[in-house]
């Protein structure tokens, strides 16, 4: 995430500076410009990567293009250069530097960089486009472009200061040309960067370590490519904060150093395990993998982290601002399903009328509970061995209309209703326990978006899946509750208190929902007791999962837990 931070702000400000070698005056609005572009992209994002990479396509060929015109035109200047691809002169240029030459390695991983993106954009774009692309299109014009660098080196070392505006021809036409396409080139280099940032955040968020935010599918085809607001409207204000105490590319340069080197080395270490597991290849290739790659990895790693003192240290300081928030945000979670998942209400009970003080309820202790969690992704609930309806009179007020009970965590009986029931002796003659699935399409039709079926046979309750496609809006208004009134009759034509002439505007629908709250305990550590802060904090800052279901306020129960711990 530091990597998608660090890259849109030294990508423009190295090109916009190529605007001060023509033109030197012109220095002191290289920050400004950068801003305003980097600002402009971040606005963009909302359209979609599908959108912005169509328009941005017929650029990258020409930049590609472009440098590696550049590229051949320097090496035609000191053809000799292609005698660098003999491996003896790295080895010979380490020798002789030796410590000073490790140090340097700092500065060659810029030449790379980018590369640890393509995984991430892999929820963008398909495999085969990226592998045809990079192999193909990409890589030989950054070969010969860098090679060119290389031949005007020899022959004129000065020109290291800015050493691609300094090897571009200086023939204005062209100069600006190359100018125009850097600008764009260097766009859409971070355009690759958000989206991977939006990969991951939401990679985060599926595995219960990031805080929920609205994610926005923006394209039909690839379920992938997804907008996320609040993270692209955050990255704008970091980035351009960092365009302005940074001010020049070559002060980015270390920290991006590191959160490139650091991207990698994690990259290494992660498919060496999916080398081994998911593709079951045999150990011996997994270990050759890693003693290579991991290798060279940590010797980039290693040559930028002797510069943490000239700005690696910005790198480090984000990494652990984000690490310590989702392991917080992590740590809380696992608490609070936990703490659903121990409660076992012995829920025939509730059926045959018997109070809710002589419940059994299973209370484990949260202490000794495994952190490793499997969200189920059915709410199927089995109950009773009964072969006629049941009638639940006994014990509790029954209320006309329908109660609808949502879980966030997918438990089988949401601990909201528990709960309801066990301050309020009142259950609505029709229950409805709720699981909201997202499925790999874009859309569901009517006919496939409930899966409605009876708990065994228990008067008036029932077992909803409802499945909405990832580009639809979850609703649970109106036109849901028709058509979930009229599932219901289908399977069980004998309730009577679900009419045809249901309307739910006039007849009482609630819909409950839980919010789990973390407290400490007058014993409770201080260290635990600021987790417990800070989770809170997250907690009631972050969306709840029922905010954008289009849910009458004037009609939701939150049924509040304390936890503690």
């Amino acid at each position: 995430m530091s990597d998608g931070l660090l890259t849109p702000a030294i990508s423009v400000i190295s090109a916009v500076e190529g605007m001060a070698v023509p033109a030197p005056n012109l220095t002191p609005a290289i920050v400004p410009i950068s801003c305003v572009i980097l600002i402009v992209l971040f606005l963009l994002q909302q359209f979609g990567t599908g959108k912005v990479g169509t328009l941005f396509a017929p650029i990258v060929f020409l930049w590609f293009l472009a440098i590696a015109c550049v590229g051949i035109w320097n090496i035609s200047q000191y053809p000799e250069i292609f005698g660098a691809y003999n491996p003896y002169y790295a080895f010979d240029y380490f020798i002789r530097k030796q410590d000073a030459g490790f140090t340097d390695l700092g500065g060659i991983l810029l030449a790379i960089t980018g590369v640890e993106a393509l995984f991430a954009d892999l929820g963008h774009f398909n495999q085969r486009a990226i592998q045809i692309s990079f192999s193909l299109f990409v890589y030989i014009p950054l070969v010969l472009v860098y090679t060119g660098q290389a031949a005007r080196l020899v022959l004129d070392p000065t020109v290291i200061a800015n050493t691609f505006w300094l090897t571009t021809p200086s023939d204005p036409v062209i100069y600006w040309i190359i100018f125009i396409l850097a600008i764009l080139a260097t766009i859409i280099a971070s355009q690759a960067m958000i989206s991977a940032t939006f990969s991951l955040i939401y990679q985060s968020m599926q595995l219960d370590c990031f805080p929920r935010v609205k994610v926005i599918h923006t394209s039909e085809k690839v379920e992938g490519q997804i907008y996320i607001p609040e993270i692209n409207y955050i990255l704008m204000v970091l980035v351009v904060i960092v365009c302005v105490i940074f001010k020049h590319s070559a002060n980015l340069t270390i920290a991006y150093g590191v959160a490139v080197a650091s991207v990698m080395i994690i990259t290494t270490t992660l498919l060496t395990i999916v080398i081994r597991i998911v593709w079951r290849l045999p150990i011996i290739v997994s270990i050759l993998f890693f003693c290579i790659f991991f290798t060279v990895d940590a010797s980039f790693l290693g040559a930028t982290l002797r510069k943490v003192v000239s700005g690696g240290w910005f790198t480090l300081l984000v990494a652990a601002v984000l690490t310590t928030l989702m392991s917080i945000w992590r740590w809380g979670t696992v608490r609070v399903i936990n703490h659903e998942r121990s409660q076992t209400p012995d829920f025939d009970k509730i059926f045959k009328g018997e109070k809710f003080e002589k419940f059994e309820i299973l209370e484990k202790n949260l202490d000794n509970v495994s952190h490793e969690i499997t969200l189920e992704n059915s709410n199927e609930i089995m109950l009773g061995n009964d072969n006629e309806n049941i009638s639940i009179d006994t014990g509790f007020t029954r209320s006309p209309g329908i109660g609808l009970f949502y879980s966030d965590i997918g438990t089988k009986i949401p601990l909201s209703f528990t709960q309801f029931v066990k301050h309020f002796p009142i259950i609505p003659q029709n229950l409805v326990f709720i699981n909201i699935q997202t499925v790999a399409d874009p859309k569901v039709g009517d006919s496939d978006r409930l899966n409605v079926e009876k708990v065994k046979n228990y008067e008036g309750c029932y077992q909803v899946t409802a499945r909405y496609g990832y580009l639809e809006q979850v609703s649970q208004g109106r036109e849901f509750l028709l058509l979930l009134v009229e599932s219901i009759r289908k399977i069980d034509p004998i309730n009577k208190n679900l009419t045809h002439d249901f309307n739910p505007d006039n007849d009482s629908v609630t819909y409950i929902v839980g919010q789990q709250s973390l407290c400490s305990k007058p014993d409770t550590p201080w260290w635990a007791r600021i987790l417990i802060g800070v989770y809170m904090f997250i907690y009631f800052n972050s969306r709840t999962f029922y905010s954008n279901w289009d849910i009458p306020v004037e009609n939701t129960v939150v049924v509040g837990v304390k936890i503690s711990i």
